[in-house]
Protein backbone atom coordinates (compact mmCIF):
# COMPACT_ATOMS: atom_id res chain seq x y z
CA UNK A 1 0.00 0.00 0.00
CA UNK A 2 1.36 3.37 -0.92
CA UNK A 3 0.44 6.80 0.37
CA UNK A 4 -0.22 9.26 -2.46
CA UNK A 5 0.49 12.95 -1.92
CA UNK A 6 -1.23 15.19 -4.46
CA UNK A 7 0.06 18.71 -5.07
CA UNK A 8 -2.50 21.39 -5.93
CA UNK A 9 -1.36 24.83 -7.09
CA UNK A 10 -3.49 27.98 -6.93
CA UNK A 11 -4.35 29.07 -10.46
CA UNK A 12 -6.05 32.37 -9.55
CA UNK A 13 -3.10 34.59 -10.51
CA UNK A 14 -3.09 36.54 -7.24
CA UNK A 15 0.15 38.37 -6.43
CA UNK A 16 -0.22 39.37 -2.75
CA UNK A 17 -0.35 36.88 0.15
CA UNK A 18 -3.51 38.46 1.56
CA UNK A 19 -5.30 37.83 -1.75
CA UNK A 20 -5.07 34.09 -1.01
CA UNK A 21 -6.86 34.31 2.35
CA UNK A 22 -9.78 31.98 1.68
CA UNK A 23 -10.73 33.29 -1.75
CA UNK A 24 -8.91 30.89 -4.05
CA UNK A 25 -11.18 28.75 -6.14
CA UNK A 26 -9.09 27.65 -9.10
CA UNK A 27 -6.58 24.85 -8.53
CA UNK A 28 -4.48 22.80 -10.91
CA UNK A 29 -2.98 19.42 -10.12
CA UNK A 30 0.82 19.69 -9.87
CA UNK A 31 1.63 16.00 -9.61
CA UNK A 32 1.37 12.99 -7.34
CA UNK A 33 4.20 11.87 -5.07
CA UNK A 34 4.24 8.55 -3.22
CA UNK A 35 5.28 7.46 0.27
CA UNK A 36 8.50 9.22 1.30
CA UNK A 37 8.11 11.50 -1.72
CA UNK A 38 5.99 13.67 0.57
CA UNK A 39 9.10 15.74 1.28
CA UNK A 40 9.49 16.54 -2.40
CA UNK A 41 5.75 17.34 -2.58
CA UNK A 42 6.18 19.80 0.31
CA UNK A 43 9.24 21.38 -1.34
CA UNK A 44 7.38 21.66 -4.65
CA UNK A 45 4.46 23.37 -2.91
CA UNK A 46 6.85 25.77 -1.13
CA UNK A 47 8.22 26.91 -4.52
CA UNK A 48 4.76 28.18 -5.53
CA UNK A 49 2.99 31.37 -4.48
CA UNK A 50 0.11 29.31 -3.05
CA UNK A 51 -0.24 25.53 -2.97
CA UNK A 52 -1.29 22.64 -0.80
CA UNK A 53 -0.57 18.92 -0.53
CA UNK A 54 -3.36 16.45 0.11
CA UNK A 55 -2.83 12.85 1.17
CA UNK A 56 -5.24 9.98 0.72
CA UNK A 57 -5.21 7.06 3.13
CA UNK A 58 -4.73 3.76 1.29
CA UNK A 59 -6.70 2.08 4.09
CA UNK A 60 -9.99 3.97 4.01
CA UNK A 61 -9.67 6.61 1.25
CA UNK A 62 -9.93 9.54 3.65
CA UNK A 63 -8.27 12.68 2.32
CA UNK A 64 -6.43 15.22 4.48
CA UNK A 65 -4.51 18.41 3.77
CA UNK A 66 -1.03 17.70 5.13
CA UNK A 67 0.77 20.85 3.96
CA UNK A 68 -0.14 24.35 2.83
CA UNK A 69 2.02 27.17 1.59
CA UNK A 70 1.38 30.83 0.89
CA UNK A 71 4.38 32.90 -0.20
CA UNK A 72 4.86 35.42 2.61
CA UNK A 73 2.95 33.21 5.07
CA UNK A 74 -0.68 32.37 5.61
CA UNK A 75 -2.89 34.47 7.86
CA UNK A 76 -2.31 33.29 11.46
CA UNK A 77 -5.27 31.12 12.39
CA UNK A 78 -5.17 32.25 16.02
CA UNK A 79 -4.64 36.02 15.91
CA UNK A 80 -4.53 36.84 12.20
CA UNK A 81 -8.08 38.11 11.75
CA UNK A 82 -7.39 40.70 14.46
CA UNK A 83 -3.69 41.47 13.96
CA UNK A 84 -3.09 40.61 10.30
CA UNK A 85 0.05 38.66 11.24
CA UNK A 86 1.20 35.84 8.99
CA UNK A 87 3.34 32.73 9.35
CA UNK A 88 4.19 29.28 7.98
CA UNK A 89 2.08 26.11 8.12
CA UNK A 90 3.08 24.85 11.56
CA UNK A 91 2.83 21.52 13.37
CA UNK A 92 1.51 21.72 16.92
CA UNK A 93 0.46 19.00 19.39
CA UNK A 94 -3.17 19.29 18.32
CA UNK A 95 -3.08 20.05 14.59
CA UNK A 96 -1.40 21.86 11.70
CA UNK A 97 -2.24 25.46 10.93
CA UNK A 98 -0.79 28.79 9.86
CA UNK A 99 0.79 30.41 12.94
CA UNK A 100 2.68 33.68 13.31
CA UNK A 101 5.93 33.96 15.28
CA UNK A 102 4.22 35.59 18.28
CA UNK A 103 1.62 32.83 18.63
CA UNK A 104 4.27 30.12 18.23
CA UNK A 105 6.33 31.73 20.98
CA UNK A 106 3.31 32.08 23.31
CA UNK A 107 2.07 28.53 22.67
CA UNK A 108 5.55 27.07 23.18
CA UNK A 109 5.82 29.03 26.44
CA UNK A 110 2.50 27.59 27.64
CA UNK A 111 3.65 24.07 26.72
CA UNK A 112 6.96 24.66 28.53
CA UNK A 113 5.05 25.73 31.66
CA UNK A 114 2.84 22.63 31.42
CA UNK A 115 5.84 20.32 31.05
CA UNK A 116 7.59 21.99 33.98
CA UNK A 117 4.50 21.66 36.19
CA UNK A 118 4.34 17.89 35.63
CA UNK A 119 8.09 17.34 35.85
CA UNK A 120 8.57 16.52 32.17
CA UNK A 121 11.43 17.64 30.00
CA UNK A 122 10.94 20.56 27.65
CA UNK A 123 10.30 19.58 24.07
CA UNK A 124 9.90 21.75 21.03
CA UNK A 125 6.33 21.00 20.06
CA UNK A 126 5.81 23.69 17.42
CA UNK A 127 7.70 23.47 14.13
CA UNK A 128 7.08 24.72 10.63
CA UNK A 129 5.87 21.61 8.79
CA UNK A 130 8.39 22.01 5.96
CA UNK A 131 11.29 22.25 8.43
CA UNK A 132 9.90 19.31 10.43
CA UNK A 133 9.77 17.15 7.28
CA UNK A 134 13.47 17.80 6.65
CA UNK A 135 14.58 16.73 10.16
Amino acid sequence: MTWPYDLYICDCGYENPEDHDGSCGAWRHGGTFHDYGYREAFRAAAREKHAYVESTSPHNGVKAVVFQHVEGGGLCELCGPTTGRRGPWTRSPSNRQFLCEVCVRDLQGALDDLHKSIGAYRSLELWPVLEDAER
